[in-house]
Formats: C-alpha cells, structure tokens, sequence
C-alpha cells in the first residue's frame, strides 16, 4: 500500500536519485547542490511503497506578475515514477495532494513544464508560453552605431546586484514572468553552467543593460538580455557583433509574445523556431475573478466550468456582477452565459489566445449578445517568460 509523504532534506538522496533516472541528470557534487538548493526552497511530494520511494512531485512557490500585480503560484518540477510501479496512478494521487495544498494556501496559478502536453491536460494545465530561438551566421549579425557609454565584462556574483535590479525595472517581462526571488537568481545563473556577463554602463555609470550568454563550439549563445534603454541595446548589440569573427554563429533564445526583432536586422535570421513551452492552470477560478481587471466590463454574465477533476472546487456557475461588483459561484443563472473549460478559460483570460480563435474551433459556447461584452474584458498582452522549472 502506498503513502502520500511530504519529503524533507532528510529524503534529498532517493529524491535525486529517482529524479537523474528519470531525466539522467549530471550525478556531479555540482547538479546535486543544484538540485538540493532547489528542493530546499519547495514541497517535494511522494508516493512510497514498501519504503521506497515510488514516485514523486516537486512544487516551488513562486511570486508571478499579471494585471500588473504579483500573486502566489506553484511551480512544478521532477514529476518522475520509478518504472516499476509506474501505471498504478500515484501521479494522479501526488497532483491530486498538490493541488488540494495550493487551494488552501491561496496559490492562484501553477506552472509547468511538460513532457507531455496531453498528459498535464488531464490535469486542467494548458499551454501558454511559447519560446522563440533565432539563428545567424555572426557575419551576417546587424552592427549598432556607437553609444556613449561603456560595457564592462564581469562575473557572478559581483554583479547579482545589478543584474537583480534591472530585471525588477524591465517592462518587459511583467506579464505572466516571475518575480524573482534572491535565491532563484543563484540556482538560475551561479549553480547552472557558467555564464559570462556583459553589463551596459551609462556615460555616468549607471548599469542600463545587462547580456548573460555562453560561447560553445563556436556559438555565440544569448541566454538572456535585457535593456532599460535604447543606448543599451545598442550597445550591448555592438558587444555581440564584436564576436563576428571569433565565432561563427549566433544563438538568442527568448520568450515569445507575437514578436522578435526581426525588423532590426538588415538581413534575414537564417533559423526562426518558435517552440510550445511552459504550461499554465488557474488553481482557483473564483479566487482568480476576484482579481482579474475588469474595469471593461459593460453588462453582468455567468462563466460556467463544467469540469475539473482534479481541481473540484472549480467546477460550476460564477457569476460576475457590475453593479455591484462582486464574483458569486451560484447553483443556477440567468445571466448570458459564457461555457468553458478550464484549459481555454486559462487561455483566454491570460492572453494567449483571442475570442475569435477559441470561438472557430468551438472550445466555448456563448450567446452573440455576450462576445462583444467578453472580448472588450480581455487581455491583448500575449504572456512571456523566462525561467525555466
């Protein structure tokens, strides 16, 4: 008979263990202190079986950004199962404990990254971030003209500091990013493999910019750059054409919202792959209306969850009242009534996909009366991110 067990540093040696036979992790002192600094700020949950350990769930709270707010989410990672007692639903059980935890500490999302997009379905999660990967050959990468400021080449951690304060100013990753906390900036950029760091200095010496890439095989690798001003990009773009000779292709990864920046390059990227990544549920459905912005709103109407297995308390009628406003989950309506389900619900209302769209492939059902009144509440923001659990 099997346990649902929540795991402590005590289990951090079964929990490695079953986590590097599931995705064959690096068994270096250097990927089990990355591993253990991780498990030391989340809730690994498992399943064991006669004292061992069968299977397992790893849940990270973290701050995210929407509505240009913070709130609580759940982060999931190394959900593995020791082939041999796979098939016996201890994921299931395991999702299931999670899930229940994160409705009664008041997380409002969780996000994943699947191996599996059908499988995290059953589990009410959804796609919505996309990831873009842009290839060139460094000859062919667009010079910037001159700036007047500097760029100084520097090491983690001296420059932790700057790095965390540009990130935290940056409008560009406020919708559906993480709020980084000091820690994750460590098990992000000191405890992976090394990353060399480019900072952009203003002619006064202010930090505006800062480029994190890898250089491997002669790849010019941008892991992530973020600039608070023009000069900045211009400057830091320069840094990387500087490489055109000692390298011969550049690589710059990012998350994607519609666009890349195309339009600045005299010449084609030869390789654009935009990638399905991070999955995204909605925890608490009546918890998340009471927060979502709906100063658009023209007319009261019902959203109706017929199903949510794993997420019980989700399923049913909520209405959504102007005057006065207030979010009631009810028996019964008579309010126009927007039909969903919970994967398309965490998509529409978070950006990723319009009306029109969710509309033609039938994945909603609602009176003509009401679109007109849904689509002037909903985000034209697509959501970006980029962190990875």
């Amino acid at each position: 008979m099997n346990t649902i067990e929540r795991m402590d540093e005590k289990a951090f040696e079964n929990s490695f263990a079953l986590a590097q036979y599931a995705f064959q992790l690096d068994t270096s002192e250097t990927s089990k202190k990355r591993y253990a600094h991780l498990m030391a700020h989340s809730v690994t949950y498992g399943s064991v079986e006669d004292n061992q350990l069968a299977s397992q769930v790893m849940m990270t709270p973290f701050q995210v950004s929407f509505f240009g707010k913070t709130f609580p989410m759940a982060g999931i990672g190394f959900v593995a199962s020791d082939p041999a007692f796979r098939g016996q639903g201890n994921i299931d059980q395991l999702m299931s404990a999670m899930l229940k935890d994160c409705h009664e500490k008041k997380m409002l999302f969780s996000y994943l990254a699947p191996f599996s997009y059908p499988f995290y379905r059953r589990y009410g999660y959804e796609l919505l971030f996309e990831r873009a990967k842009l290839e060139i050959s460094s000859h062919n990468w667009q010079d910037s003209p001159k700036v007047n400021g500097y760029i100084k080449r520097q090491q983690w951690p001296e420059i932790k500091e700057i790095v965390t304060k540009i990130y935290a100013t940056s409008t560009k990753n406020k919708n559906g990013s993480l709020k980084r906390e000091d820690w994750w900036y460590d098990y992000k950029f000191a405890l992976k493999k090394a990353m060399e760091f480019a900072i952009y200095y203003t002619k006064e010496g202010k930090p505006a910019g800062y480029l994190a890439y890898t250089i491997e095989n002669g790849c010019f690798i941008c892991q992530e750059w973020i600039c608070l001003l023009p000069e900045a990009y211009q400057g830091l773009n320069r840094y990387i054409y500087s490489h055109k000779d000692s390298t011969h292709k550049i690589i710059y990864e990012h998350g994607f919202d519609g666009h890349t920046n195309f339009f600045l390059q005299a010449r084609p990227f030869e390789k654009l792959e935009v990638r399905p990544e991070m999955m995204v549920r909605i925890v608490d459905v009546k918890a998340f209306m009471e927060i979502f912005p709906w100063q658009n709103l023209r007319q009261s109407f019902a959203i109706c969850i017929k199903e949510d297995k794993y997420a019980p308390w989700n399923e049913g009628t909520f209405e959504i009242h102007l005057h006065p406003n207030e979010i009631k989950q009810v028996e019964k309506t008579q309010l126009p009534t927007l039909t969903i389900s919970m994967q398309q619900l965490t998509q529409l209302f978070l950006g990723y996909l319009s009306l029109e769209e969710v509309k033609f492939y039938g994945n909603l059902e609602m009176s003509q009366e009401l679109e007109e009144n849904v689509k002037a509440i909903l985000p034209s923001q697509k959501p970006i991110l980029e962190d990875y659990f």
